[in-house]
């Protein structure tokens, strides 16, 4: 059986300022065998002071809605703190299954100082 997997980007490296939100969502309905995502907070020199949050949320829609914190669309099934330790690197790998409609990854939080982010997912798009 031969996969075909696809690099997805949800959020590339970019500065999450302090009292910021940065997210990045998929469309995975067509996505046939899920993916695995991953997470990425590293703290700057002085490290915030207030630790910067990443939820991972979902959405039974068959539409991708709009970028949202969790509440009538988007549910969080996962949350990651990044510290408020200067230089420190948070990373972290979430399976995601076939049953994800819609997925969401959202960076938020950190206060005092920016907090550099990244969201990536490996997506099985085939199993031919």
């Amino acid at each position: 059986m031969a996969l075909t997997k696809t690099a997805r980007t949800l959020v590339a490296s970019v500065s999450n300022g302090a009292g910021s939100k940065t997210r990045g969502r998929l469309d995975m309905n067509a996505v046939q065998g899920g993916g695995f995502l991953t997470i990425k907070m590293i703290n700057g020199s002085t490290g915030p002071t207030v630790q910067c949050t990443c939820n991972i949320l979902i959405a039974h829609n068959g539409t991708l809605p709009a970028a949202a914190s969790a509440g009538t669309d988007w549910k969080t099934i996962a949350s990651y703190g990044g510290g408020t330790v200067a230089n420190y690197p948070t990373e972290i790998g979430i399976p995601i299954d076939p049953s994800i409609m819609c997925l969401e990854v959202e960076f938020t939080g950190n206060t005092g100082q920016a907090v550099t982010v990244e969201a990536y997912l490996s997506e099985l798009t085939a199993a031919v």
